[in-house]
């Protein structure tokens, strides 16, 4: 929470009847929360994105294997024909 804020936050809360030594407790605890808020949320976006990311690399290879099977046999296959296309001449 930048300084000016924490400022405004404290000069609030003595406004309605908190000590100084109240407000900027009080201040200081709501500034640790919303630190540990924010650190929680980075940790939990980064866990996501790395599940995330897990699933697509998985997929890719999949799909690769996949891919490379198809390739294979499109090769066979025509090695087959040409072979077959010789034996008639």
């Amino acid at each position: 929470m930048p300084i000016t804020e924490e400022l405004k936050n404290v000069k609030k809360l003595e406004s309605v009847g908190f000590s100084h030594a109240q407000a900027e407790t009080l201040t200081d605890i709501i500034e640790q929360a919303q630190v540990s808020g924010q650190e929680g949320l980075k940790e939990f976006i980064r866990n996501e994105l790395d599940k995330q990311i897990s699933k697509l690399e998985t997929s890719l290879t999949a799909s690769q294997k996949d891919l490379l099977v198809k390739i294979f046999g499109i090769i066979v296959g025509t090695v087959g024909i040409a072979v077959t296309i010789l034996k008639l001449f």
